[in-house]
């Protein structure tokens, strides 16, 4: 019983799953005695070997069975979790916009791989097919866990489909990912907020630039901006906007602790600048490389949605330094 306890690091025998546990054992040690037993008898009486051999090996098979019980038993159950993602360009203009929906594109593909749940609630797309931001809610088993990893500058260098001349050029988009704290309360007080509404934009049918039902908030205490229109509705995209406004605001608090010179758009999204890269994703070479964890991986591999291979190397990286 002690190396079972110490195996599955047991701590409190008095729970519901040490009983489970204790009835189990009790029968495993039963099914050994009994082979043991077995094993003894065939020794003394061999007209009954053929017998006695398949009695063991069913009470064999009884003990794995029970075995794999108590594996499930102690496993750890995957936390589910809820968080927010934003996309947003950075420096480069069309091709940075171009490069926001690639990573949507990417992300969405592991999500699926995943078995994740998505739900975009804010995207501000461009005449040119692209995107300028992009605000997902993605739930499932350790979410967070797997994904706060990818908050940071994302650079590309390739060949642009706005420029004809052929030359590579460098662009940049911007990530993040907000934790969604469950019994979250909002404190943000109505008279911080700076509240406007406009005409939607982008793919709609009918509703598009009829109605006022696209949100904007601006936190003025942090300068924190805003923006949703997915839904039809001004009063769901305003539940929304709050949302991630409480969520960039809790991280800023957050992150305030540990400097006083941090924020948000600093630390976490960063500006957008070529020199904050955290990854650089090189179509020429067909290379993406982690900067923080000088981490090399094949592009078209990650950019089909097989982002869990990158992300078990960063892991790995950091499990080696702790």
């Amino acid at each position: 019983m002690k190396k079972y306890i110490k195996k599955y690091k047991i701590k409190n025998l008095k729970n519901n799953k040490f009983k489970k546990f204790l009835k189990i054992y009790k029968d495993i040690k039963k099914y050994k005695k009994d082979i043991n037993d077995l094993k003894k008898i065939i020794l003394k009486d061999k007209e009954i070997y053929s017998l006695a051999i398949e009695e063991i090996d069913y009470k064999k098979k009884q003990i794995k069975n029970l075995k794999y019980l108590i594996k499930k038993i102690f496993k750890k159950k995957k936390k589910i979790e809820k968080i927010i993602m934003e996309i947003k360009i950075g420096v480069g203009g069309d091709e940075s916009a171009l490069f926001v929906l690639d990573l949507k594109k990417m992300y969405e593909k592991y999500f699926e791989k995943m078995k994740w749940k998505k739900k975009v609630i804010s995207e501000n797309k461009t005449n040119i097919k692209a995107c300028k931001e992009f605000i997902i809610i993605i739930k499932g088993k350790d979410v967070y866990k797997n994904l706060k990893y990818e908050s940071g500058v994302h650079r590309v260098q390739r060949n642009p489909k706005t420029d004809n001349k052929g030359k590579v050029h460098t662009s940049t988009c911007r990530v993040a990912v907000y934790k969604n704290e469950k019994n979250e309360k909002n404190n943000i007080k109505k008279s911080e907020l700076k509240i406007e509404t406009f005409k939607s934009s982008g793919a709609g049918g009918q509703h598009v630039n009829k109605t006022n039902s696209a949100v904007r908030l601006k936190h003025i205490p942090t300068n924190i901006i805003v923006e949703c229109q997915k839904e039809r509705s001004q009063h769901k995209n305003k539940k929304h906007a709050l949302k991630i406004m409480q969520l960039k605001i809790n991280e800023l608090k957050n992150r305030e602790k540990n400097n006083k010179n941090s924020s948000i758009k600093k630390k976490l999204l960063g500006k957008g600048k070529r020199v904050e890269k955290i990854r650089t994703y090189n179509y020429k070479n067909n290379t993406i490389i982690d900067h923080r964890f000088k981490i090399k991986i094949k592009l078209n591999i990650i950019m089909n949605g097989k982002l869990k291979k990158l992300i078990k190397k960063i892991k790995n990286v950091i499990k080696k330094n702790k």
